[in-house]
């Protein structure tokens, strides 16, 4: 018998397009139910991935999210039967990589962007945009990878040469922002809402809805004690590198940070 998902969860999208690309992968889940065959979303924005993961946990079924680099903030989401083991590389997310010709160019992220949307591609073929050493790293769905590296010729101002990236991408790295947030006690959701300056009851929803990883893994319980050298990343809104930690003379905890706030493409 078909499988009919629950469509009242899209009043939770006030744009129709969007609207429109909810429906969509609602129809991608119903595929994976009545034959039992994998699917994958297009790039999905951070509100849409959570939106999206929300209701397949709700439903039962295996997903997988892949971006082509860690921590990716735009992924394609893997959909499988309950139960079946994924693999990201099914995803199909190609890494291309692009420099200007002129070794003397700096492009710039607006450029990178600019230039493929000028050329008709939709945003949800296209994911992240990373700066390297000398380049970007573009990831992109693997239909439209080749099409790209052989039509995609510039970048603003700047002639560029593009190519597929099969290593693991070494992006440039953010120096942060190193400064001291003040604690009644160490726990995750203090130290979250502390150094990204929300309320408490903010930093346990980010947890909640799995947003928090401490070294990679994910983070299940707001209470969890954090510890010198941890690496908290907060998905959509960056990263707190945990250094040292002291007492006031008013028994409170002091931790001495550094943030790295994301950049949304």
């Amino acid at each position: 018998m078909k499988h009919t998902m629950d469509r009242g969860g899209l009043r939770h999208w006030d744009e129709k397009d969007t609207r429109l690309e909810a429906a969509h992968i609602l129809d991608l889940m119903e595929s994976v139910y009545d034959g039992e065959t994998r699917q994958v979303t297009p790039f999905l924005t951070l509100a849409m991935r959570d939106w999206v993961e929300a209701v397949l946990k709700k439903e039962h079924l295996a997903f997988i999210a892949e971006g082509g680099f860690p921590e990716a903030e735009r992924v394609r989401i893997l959909l499988g039967p309950w139960g079946e083991a994924l693999d990201s590389k099914e995803a199909d997310v190609s890494l291309l990589w692009v420099r200007p010709v002129d070794l003397h160019a700096q492009l710039e992220h607006r450029q990178i962007l600019g230039s493929l949307m000028a050329l008709g591609f939709r945003r949800d073929v296209l994911g992240d945009i990373q700066p390297g050493q000398g380049g970007y790293f573009v990831a992109s769905t693997t239909e439209v990878a080749q099409f790209i590296i052989n039509h995609w010729t510039q970048a603003g101002r700047e002639k560029i040469i593009v190519s597929h990236f099969t290593e693991k991408p070494v992006v440039n790295s953010d120096q942060g922002e190193e400064c001291r947030v003040t604690v009644n006690s160490s726990r995750m959701d203090a130290v979250i809402a502390n150094a990204f300056r929300v309320s408490r009851s903010v930093a346990q929803e980010w947890i909640n809805q799995g947003k928090v990883r401490r070294d990679g893994v994910v983070v299940s319980k707001a209470e969890t004690e954090v510890q010198p050298d941890n690496m908290i990343s907060c998905r959509g809104y960056g990263r707190i590198k945990l250094l040292e930690c002291s007492q006031t003379r008013k028994d409170k905890t002091a931790w001495q940070i550094v943030l790295f706030r994301s950049q949304r493409h």
